[in-house]
C-alpha cells in the first residue's frame, strides 16, 4: 500500500538525523531555516543520492562550499531548502521503485515524458519543480504512469 506524503518528509529528516526517530515537519522546517550543517552534504555522496557535481549544480557551488566549510558556517536557507527538496523526493522515489536504488539514480537522471522530457533531478531546485517531480512519482506510485 502506499505510502501518505507525509512519511516521505519524515523519511527526509530521519536521514538528516542519522537514521535516529524521525523530526516533524515543523522540526524540519527549523532545521532548514537555521542551515544544515556543510558535512552532511559528503554524506549525501557517499550514499550516492548526488554526485559531487550534483551537489555543486543543484545546491551549492563548489568554492561557496569551500568557503562555509573553512568558516565552519552552515549551508544558507536556500542551499538548505534544496538540499531538503533533494533528500525528500530521493526518499520519495525509493518509497515509489521499492528500494530498488539503482532503479531510483536513472529514474531521476533521464529525461521524462510525464515532465515534457525534463529531467527529474534538474527540476528540484525550484519548489514548483520539486512538486512536478513529486506527483509524477505519486501518479507511478498509484499506477497512472508505468
Amino acid at each position: 500500500m502506499a505510502q501518505p506524503r507525509r512519511k516521505a518528509s519524515i523519511g527526509a529528516a530521519k536521514w538528516l538525523r542519522g537514521g535516529r526517530e524521525a523530526w516533524s515537519e515543523l522540526e524540519l522546517a527549523r532545521l532548514v531555516a537555521k542551515g544544515i550543517p556543510t558535512s552532511v552534504l559528503g554524506d549525501m555522496v557517499e550514499q550516492d543520492i548526488l554526485t559531487r557535481d550534483e551537489v555543486t549544480r543543484l545546491i551549492v557551488a563548489r568554492r561557496t562550499l569551500a568557503h562555509r566549510k573553512r568558516r565552519g558556517e552552515a549551508l544558507s536557507r536556500d542551499e538548505s531548502d534544496r538540499f531538503a527538496r533533494v533528500i525528500h523526493l530521493h526518499q520519495l522515489a525509493r518509497q515509489t521503485f521499492d528500494g530498488d536504488v539503482e532503479k531510483v539514480s536513472r529514474w531521476l537522471r533521464t529525461p521524462n515524458r510525464a515532465l515534457s522530457g525534463e529531467i527529474p533531478l534538474e527540476l528540484v531546485v525550484t519548489s514548483p519543480g520539486a512538486r512536478l517531480v513529486e506527483d509524477v512519482l505519486l501518479r507511478i506510485e498509484h499506477g497512472v504512469y508505468t
